[in-house]
């Protein structure tokens, strides 16, 4: 049976990230039947432990995993590793006694706790007294409602504000006093908070063209990156990371040239592109777009798509520089030597690059009816998955 993950990153004041919370569904004739709770979970921590690994998914982060009271009752969550683990205790239902001693025996022995898709109940007061943070869907609860929770809790108890849309929504829930934010705003451009344009580093841009032209020259790049010591350094490390082990260093630039090959050095140049535009706020957004740049690449002949791979990658790694910039994507295009195909579709015209990067934002976005209807999903695209994940992790993004 084929399943598949999602994460959906959490960040904390300072931007960086908290945790992860992991949301399954089954693919398959009945990806969307309606699966219970119960099950989701039990097939969710299967694959998270026991076939993908729960560090490669989250990168040694804290993952929030739902629970159904049923679980929790059962005492589910003590087979997994209570520091890594959130324990989230899902409010659709009325809490009873048993969930209560249940939550207690949890506690006692040191998992934290969080309350999901909080309403305020007399009935979830025992609850609140055990939880280390409570989820509220911030758009749809009442602010003040909200803001006397806060008040009343907040010394204690961390509050995470969910399904922030807009730059103004997450402004409004820090200024509350919530301490984590999860949402899409993060992966929008209102994430650039600094009016201040970045720039593309002038000699990425020569040796982006130089490598554009019918016959690029091995010479002509190595004379651009060996007058820049902060390029040639960076050129070196990711090529070791990735290419080369221990016993067989790259030492000099026209070595990583002639190992690597200008088809390669190509993607090479993307992202030490993208490695510039990173800071602390979009950190989380720059491995995004690599995974997602990857996991293209690699989707791209699986699907037996039209099309170069290389194309798809480009695709994916630049599918957010418009936000990385803070400018339009079509003025950003105008400069950059990509091909017809990928500028096409990071404009939005429709063709099988658009198509596959839609089709992966769904993913992202655990929009699984949506990506089920553009292609197929099928245990090989989870692989594909956690392996864009691995390569991501390696390049220490």
């Amino acid at each position: 049976m084929d399943a598949f993950i999602a994460r959906q990153p959490i960040f904390d004041k300072s931007m960086k990230i908290y945790g992860y919370e992991l949301l399954y569904r089954q693919s398959g004739d009945n990806f969307f039947t309606g699966i219970d709770d119960d099950q989701a979970t039990a097939e969710l921590i299967y694959n998270a432990f026991l076939v993908m690994g729960l560090q490669d998914l989250t990168d040694g982060a804290n993952a929030f995993i739902n629970f159904s009271k049923e679980l929790i009752d059962s005492d589910v969550p003590f087979l997994l590793p209570k520091q890594n683990i959130i324990v989230e205790v899902l409010e659709r239902e009325k809490v009873t006694s048993a969930t209560v001693e249940a939550c207690k025996r949890i506690k006692a022995v040191g998992y934290r706790l969080a309350l999901d898709d909080f309403v305020f109940d007399q009935n979830n007061l025992p609850l609140i007294d055990m939880a280390d943070i409570i989820k509220i869907e911030f758009p749809a609860v009442n602010r003040h409602e909200q803001y006397n929770l806060i008040k009343r809790y907040g010394t204690k108890i961390k509050f995470l504000a969910e399904k922030i849309e807009t730059r103004e929504e997450y402004q409004q829930a820090a200024g509350m006093g919530y301490e984590l934010f999860q949402g899409y705003f993060f992966s929008k451009p209102a994430i650039v908070r600094s009016k201040e344009v970045v720039t593309l580093n002038a000699n990425l841009f020569s040796i982006l063209e130089e490598l554009s032209s019918p016959e690029p020259s091995y010479t002509v790049i190595a004379d651009i990156f060996e007058r820049d010591l902060g390029l040639s350094y960076k050129l070196l490390k990711l090529a070791n990371s990735v290419y080369i082990g221990a016993r067989n260093r790259i030492k000099s630039i026209p070595h990583a040239l002639s190992y690597i090959g200008i088809n390669e050095m190509y993607q090479w140049i993307s992202l030490m592109m993208l490695k510039d535009m990173q800071n602390v706020e979009n950190a989380e957004l720059v491995k995004q777009s690599l995974i997602r740049g990857k996991l293209m690449e690699l989707l791209s002949p699986e699907l037996r798509l039209e099309g170069e791979s290389s194309e798809f990658y480009f695709t994916g790694i630049f599918s957010s520089i418009d936000v990385l910039l803070n400018s339009p994507m079509q003025q950003i295009l105008k400069g950059l030597p990509l091909p017809i195909n990928v500028k096409n579709a990071l404009l939005g015209i429709d063709n099988e690059q658009r198509k596959l990067l839609k089709f992966v934002i769904n993913w992202e976005k655990a929009h699984w009816e949506k990506a089920e209807d553009q292609y197929p999903m099928t245990s090989k695209f989870m692989e594909l998955y956690m392996e864009a994940l691995k390569w991501a992790k390696k390049l220490n993004y």
